[in-house]
């Protein structure tokens, strides 16, 4: 659909610069002169315009009765009886001060006013000016009670963000300490693990012993080994052979046999647990590294521990002694 342009508003439906359609200048007084030329004919047209407003504001139709009474006003300005009764027909519409304003006309053309009619008028002018007034009153309160009501919700607004605001702050606070803390332990586990690889292995002394290699000489045989040499055999030393007898070759004393003890066996990798059902018991200063070097030897699998107690740890890593553990 085409859009409108300017032409399309080229008429001004304000602009009265008709052509008038007679020689003569209007002086306001067609009506009368309408109203002289109807009497002339025998054409009553006021009594009759009077007598259907009359009938019409019998029958209650007031808005029809009022513009009766306008056309006979136009015609006669003067007339008391049509406006007194369009006070009437006003008062019964409720505009109390345009009946006033009507009735005060019909009394200045010299009609009779009805008894108590103008005390009835003012009354309600009255009334409806009180009416007018609480009504304002009432708005306005409305108006005070919303807007304080307003206030109110933004305060209450403000309060809510500060306390979000608050609750916000302290998540990132805890976020930040629990990411410290894992890294620390995440860090000790990990400097754990090295030292342990680092270090070299403690090798039993039963082990030392028996690695230790046995010189074996083909001129000794077993049998001359003693098993428990005398003591002093060990404390006292070789007798000299005489200057005068020819040298003879010592023979090599065999090495002191120890009896070889049976080697420990090495710690065992199974889980060390308190009581039935492999439960942990929280030391001081234990944390989840360090029980899990006692129960697998190795620090690095405290994750294991961890999501075996989820629901005890509730997904993090602060332990209080005393706390019971499952070591899977």
């Amino acid at each position: 659909m085409p859009q409108p342009t300017s032409e399309a508003y080229a008429f001004d439906p304000l602009d009265f610069e008709d052509t008038p359609r007679g020689d003569v200048a209007p002086d306001g007084a067609a009506p009368q002169r309408i109203a002289s030329t109807l009497r002339a004919a025998g054409i009553d047209a006021p009594s009759s315009l009077y007598d259907e407003a009359l009938a019409l504001a019998r029958d209650g139709h007031l808005g029809q009765a009022v513009s009766r009474l306008h056309m006979l006003l136009c015609l006669d300005p003067d007339d008391g009886d049509a406006l007194l009764l369009l006070s009437r027909v006003n008062s019964a519409q409720g505009r109390s001060s345009e009946a006033l304003a009507k009735l005060d006309a019909a009394v200045a053309a010299g009609v009779v006013a009805p008894p108590g009619f103008r005390d009835l008028l003012e009354s309600q002018l009255y009334a409806d000016r009180n009416r007018e007034e609480e009504h304002r009153n009432r708005v306005a309160a409305r108006e005070q009670g919303e807007l304080k009501g307003l206030r109110q919700e933004t305060r209450q607004l403000r309060t809510d963000n500060q306390r979000l605001e608050m609750e916000v702050q302290e998540t990132l606070k805890r976020e930040r300490i629990w990411k410290l803390s894992t890294i620390g332990i995440a860090l000790f586990s990990t400097g754990t693990v090295l030292a342990l690889m680092i270090l070299p292995p403690i090798t039993p002394a039963a082990e030392v012993l028996t690695a230790t290699p046995i010189v074996e000489n083909p001129a000794v045989s077993p049998a001359d080994i003693p098993l428990d040499p005398p003591a002093a055999e060990i404390q006292q030393p070789p007798a000299a052979a005489p200057v005068a007898a020819p040298p003879v070759a010592a023979k090599p004393s065999a090495p002191v046999l120890k009896p070889v003890k049976k080697p420990t066996a090495a710690p065992s990798a199974e889980p060390v647990v308190a009581g039935k059902g492999q439960v942990y018991t929280v030391q001081p200063k234990d944390n989840l590294g360090k029980i899990a070097l006692k129960a697998y030897g190795d620090a690095s699998k405290w994750q294991r521990i961890q999501d075996a107690n989820a629901d005890v740890l509730k997904g993090g890593v602060a332990l209080k002694v005393g706390m019971k553990l499952k070591i899977p």
